[in-house]
């Protein structure tokens, strides 16, 4: 089990998964704050045969082990994972990770792990994503990509919205609607629209100036979101939305839902499809997991995998 007591859930509540812990030293626990801490604990876990791996963090947590289990081409078998709810959102935990809070999940985790069989349903195999980018060394892997208003919006969310770190899915939604509010009004300095140039798999590239874009291998976003309608059979989900497209508002409750409309189109500048490769041009922030990173040349971004994940 790997740990980080900085993450939003654990700032206050990791005395209690210490405790348990300490009642049960068979498990193999370490914690770290840093990269290189992080990348130490996984090589140990690695030549100590671990095949389960727990992660007590946040969604950058869990972005951060991935990109060093997957970051590299070539990668060795990979453990297990069980994610658990330890962070400000917790938003890929609550899609492929234990239910319940951090500590209630660990017993279940444990307990499923001291059984002999293993139930093998509770394993659920995802594919991640890898951003490949041109002079950069290890590439980020994670599980949601988002760039334009998206990781505009995670930076409103830390320094306005939410600098308590108040956990859950309600100020993820408070902050979504004030961007969506910008958006449907044309608020460019708060929310400036994005000249990226989009290429799916083999298709041709569209060029313009978008709203946002995101990729993801996620099923379920926060507060249960799934913006994604594609219908083509491939391992990553896609979406995008040009600047000022029309009939916004009348549209956005359905798409939220995956649900398109008759003018959510392709025409009207709504874009929606599943795609093996995509790669995206633009220069500026793009945001994995919720950490953010500058995309300085154009990205690639495909599937790797899958990882089994322990859902129960």
């Amino acid at each position: 089990m790997i740990s980080n007591p900085l993450s939003g859930g654990n700032k206050q509540g990791i005395g209690r998964i210490r405790t348990y812990l300490a009642n049960h030293l068979h498990i193999r626990a370490a914690e770290a704050t840093t990269p290189g801490e992080l990348h130490a604990v996984l090589d140990d876990f690695s030549a100590r045969g671990v095949d389960l791996l727990i992660i007590n963090g946040g969604d950058g947590t869990v972005q951060a082990v991935l990109t060093a289990l997957l970051g590299q081409p070539g990668a060795t078998p990979l453990p297990l994972l069980a994610l658990l709810r330890a962070g400000t959102t917790s938003m890929l935990a609550r899609d492929v990770g234990a239910r319940g809070e951090p500590l209630v999940a660990l017993k279940k985790i444990h307990a499923w792990s001291m059984d002999r069989e293993r139930d093998p349903r509770h394993i659920h195999e995802r594919p991640v994503l890898r951003v490949i980018q041109e002079d950069n060394g290890e590439s980020p892997c994670g599980m949601f990509f988002g760039a334009g208003a998206i990781p505009r919006g995670i930076d409103i969310f830390h320094s306005s919205m939410n600098p308590q770190g108040i956990r859950g899915e309600l100020m993820p939604g408070l902050t979504s609607l004030r961007l969506l509010l910008a958006a449907l009004f044309g608020n460019v300095k708060l929310l400036p629209p994005t000249d990226m140039a989009i290429r799916l798999d083999k298709t041709p590239t569209q060029g313009t100036s978008y709203l946002f874009a995101m990729v993801s291998t996620l099923e379920r976003l926060f507060l249960g979101l799934h913006p994604f309608w594609g219908k083509e059979t491939a391992p990553l989900h896609f979406t995008a939305l040009k600047w000022k497209a029309p009939r916004f508002l009348r549209n956005l409750p359905f798409l939220l839902r995956g649900v398109p409309t008759a003018t959510a189109t392709e025409e009207n500048g709504y874009f929606s499809n599943n795609a093996a490769r995509i790669t995206l041009d633009f220069r500026g922030p793009f945001t994995l997991d919720g950490e953010i990173f500058q995309a300085r040349s154009p990205l690639t971004i495909e599937p790797v995998g899958p990882v089994r994940f322990l859902r129960i």
